[in-house]
């Protein structure tokens, strides 16, 4: 019996949301995934935000309104069939620290949401170094664009233990009609370069396709790719997601995620706080 994810889509009222939303659509169409759509009301920290009894709930009862509504015209526009475990959860905090809590006491799969503005290595680095990031114990995914095709990127390289990542990939996209590309990263100060040569990447490759053999999985490309992580990421922008392992420092690899046009996961390793 294949089991059901739960993921949690982060939505707000603006266009990253907007994409990610009609991207998780398409998701959920491949991926035995289940969605709670969550937004966070931001209080304004005015004099009323401090109040108790029925001041303060009256308060809240606003903004929780306010959060329903700006969600319901998100979905009212976007018109895309993406069904959800139940209403969108409207919370009240900062926006961190509020997400945080709900993935952590809501024992999700996956994290999802939308960023378009990761491009820049900088504010990449920022992004997935925020308390967000680095305490969420679940997989996340970063929607960057919509992509239609079906074909999933897994990336080793520098600081990947593929041994650990790729299973805990498949245990999560172990969906219908997905296929995957086995890619091994080398940074060189160079245009991008193809090779089907695998012994390039020692013995990495040759046990990342045992791992997917494991499944019932064979890939469609098994490639070693050299190159500056600009020129490569422009290589990643057919696949539907890039598939690896959390950046715990800024290397090549981190680089190329944050210009990597597709959607990427980020996938969290035992040690650092995935549940097993």
């Amino acid at each position: 019996m294949i089991k059901m994810n739960k993921g949690l889509l982060a939505l707000d009222e603006n266009l990253a949301s907007s994409i990610a939303l009609r991207y998780a659509s398409r998701l959920v169409e491949n991926l035995p995934l289940q969605l709670q759509a969550g937004h966070v009301e931001v209080p304004d920290n005015k004099h009323h935000s401090a109040g108790k009894g029925w001041v303060r709930r009256t308060w809240e009862r606003g903004l929780i309104e306010a959060g329903q509504q700006a969600i319901q015209r998100l979905l009212n526009t976007e018109k895309v069939p993406c069904p959800f475990i139940g209403y969108p959860k409207v919370f009240i905090g900062e926006r961190d620290d509020a997400l945080l809590e709900e993935l952590t006491d809501g024992h999700y799969d996956l994290f999802i949401e939308g960023n378009l503005n990761t491009s820049d290595v900088m504010d990449f680095d920022s992004l997935i170094s925020s308390p967000l990031y680095t305490k969420t114990p679940c997989p996340i995914l970063v929607v960057k664009n919509l992509v239609s095709s079906n074909t999933i990127a897994l990336l080793c390289g520098d600081g990947v233990d593929h041994k650990s990542v790729i299973p805990r990939t498949l245990s999560l996209l172990s969906g219908n009609g997905l296929d995957f590309d086995l890619i091994f990263y080398r940074y060189m100060e160079s245009e991008a370069t193809i090779s089907e040569n695998k012994d390039e990447a020692g013995s990495a490759l040759q046990e990342a396709e045992a791992l997917l053999q494991n499944e019932n999985l064979k890939p469609l490309n098994t490639q070693v790719i050299s190159g500056t992580p600009e020129s490569v990421a422009r290589l990643l922008k057919k696949y539907k997601m890039v598939a690896s392992a959390f950046p715990l420092r800024k290397s090549p690899r981190l680089e190329l995620l944050a210009q990597c046009p597709s959607p990427v996961l980020l996938m969290k390793s035992a040690k650092q706080g995935e549940k097993s």
